[in-house]
C-alpha cells in the first residue's frame, strides 16, 4: 500500500518507499498456518540472504537490518550468521545499508521483565557504569573489518 502497488487510492507511490526496514531473528522462519518453526540447520530453512533476494527482487529499494539478536552466548555465533548473510548478498548485488543490533543494551523482557542478556552492554551498575560483554565487542569489532567500517 506504501508503494501504491496495493489500493492506490490510498495515495500511495513507490517515491514514499525508499529502503525497506527487516528485523530478523534466530526464530522467524516458520510454517504457516501451524505456527512450526523452521530452525536453522534443517532442511526447508532458508539461508537469510535468500531472504533478502526475495525482498529486494520485489520492492528493488535499499535495505536496512532493523533488529537482529539472540540471547545469552549465541549472541557471538548470530552476529557471525547475520554478517556472513548479508556479506554475501550485498556480494550479489543487494545494497544493504546497515545492521542494527537489538538490543544494544540489555533490557527486560517483552513479556515477563527478566533480564534479557542480549545486548553488547549490561544495566548500570550502583556506580553508574555499564559491564560489556566482550565477546560480542569482539566478533563485532571483527564484522567491522569484514564490512570495511574500521
Amino acid at each position: 500500500m506504501l508503494a501504491g502497488r496495493r489500493q492506490p487510492e490510498l495515495g500511495g507511490a513507490p517515491k514514499y518507499l525508499d529502503i525497506i526496514g527487516v528485523n530478523y531473528y534466530r526464530d522467524n522462519q516458520w510454517f504457516h498456518p501451524g505456527g512450526k518453526k523452521i530452525a536453522c540447520g534443517q532442511p526447508l530453512y532458508r539461508p537469510f540472504s535468500s531472504l533478502l533476494r526475495e525482498l529486494y527482487e520485489r520492492y528493488r529499494r535499499p535495505v536496512f537490518i532493523a533488529e537482529t539478536g539472540v540471547e545469552f552466548a549465541a549472541r557471538v555465533d548470530w552476529l557471525r550468521y547475520i554478517g556472513r548473510e548479508v556479506r554475501a548478498a550485498m556480494r550479489s548485488g543487494i545494497p544493504i545499508k546497515g545492521i542494527c543490533w537489538y538490543a544494544i543494551i540489555n533490557c527486560p523482557g517483552w513479556d515477563d521483565e527478566r533480564h534479557c542478556y542480549n545486548g553488547l552492554w549490561d544495566y548500570v551498575n550502583e556506580v553508574g557504569e555499564r559491564e560489556i560483554y566482550v565477546p560480542l565487542a569482539h566478533e563485532l569489532r571483527r564484522q567491522m573489518r569484514l564490512f570495511g567500517q574500521i
